[in-house]
């Protein structure tokens, strides 16, 4: 089902920033879901990794003043 924006990217850093925090949402809900549905214990990691090929974004998210 199609989808509206929630808000606009005013650059590429924005934009990659907005869709990493929407992927970890997304494997939040997917960890709790696998331990609803009891596939996972709580002792189970479920480390997952999100991917960026944008190097501004990667390079804002390492740096600690903006968090």
């Amino acid at each position: 089902m199609a989808q509206r924006q929630k808000s606009t990217a005013l650059s590429s850093i924005e934009a990659e920033i907005m869709a990493a925090s929407e992927g970890a949402r997304s494997a939040v809900w997917l960890k709790k879901l696998t331990r609803d549905l009891g596939e996972r214990d709580d002792d189970d990691p479920f480390i997952p990794t999100l991917y960026c090929d944008n190097r501004g974004t990667v390079d804002f998210s390492y740096d600690t003043k903006h968090h």
